[in-house]
């Protein structure tokens, strides 16, 4: 049987990242054990979407769809590279679920309220985030599709010496 790799661990690193997000572990009038739940269950949430993602990008040299969601656990075990890279990804499909709530915040202000408060540099603000976050995995990705996938060398090089001739 070969290695496989645990939601779960994918989970915790996740929980580390963003251990100071008091709302997503924070919950009204549920007991601990149903907030753990809770959040076991968004960050499962986060996970799938990421799979899904990674499973329509062309070229990787696994097979991200090849994971049970009942059993919580991928058909193959991730390296150190793909573990940074579902995190980093996770986390952005986590901030990006906010992105609504800006457009719903900026409906519900009429414009002499926007003449005392404008929340334009807060939204600007944070789109520009999220959008430095896409670039940056987008980097990321890229650096992960052209290096082989165990040894982290790249997969092609330029062979400078045969251009020597010229």
């Amino acid at each position: 049987m070969t290695d496989m790799t645990k939601f779960e661990y994918l989970f915790e690193r996740f929980y580390r990242r963003i251990e100071k997000d008091e709302e997503f572990f924070n919950y009204y009038n549920v007991n601990m054990s149903e907030a753990i739940q809770l959040a076991h269950d968004r960050a499962k949430g986060c996970l799938i979407d990421v799979l899904d993602i990674l499973s329509s990008t062309s070229n990787l040299q696994v097979d991200f769809s090849d994971y049970d969601d009942e059993a919580e656990i991928l058909g193959f075990k991730t390296t150190p590279t793909e573990n940074k890279l579902i995190i980093d990804l996770m986390f952005q499909v986590y901030m990006e679920r906010d992105l609504p709530l800006l457009h719903a915040f900026k409906i519900n202000f009429t414009p002499s309220d926007l003449s005392v408060f404008s929340p334009a540099n807060e939204r600007n603000s944070y789109e520009d985030f999220i959008a430095r976050l896409d670039k940056n995995n987008k980097i990321a990705l890229d650096d992960y599709k052209n290096r082989d996938r165990l040894t982290g060398k790249l997969k092609k090089t330029i062979n400078y010496t045969a251009f020597m001739d010229i």
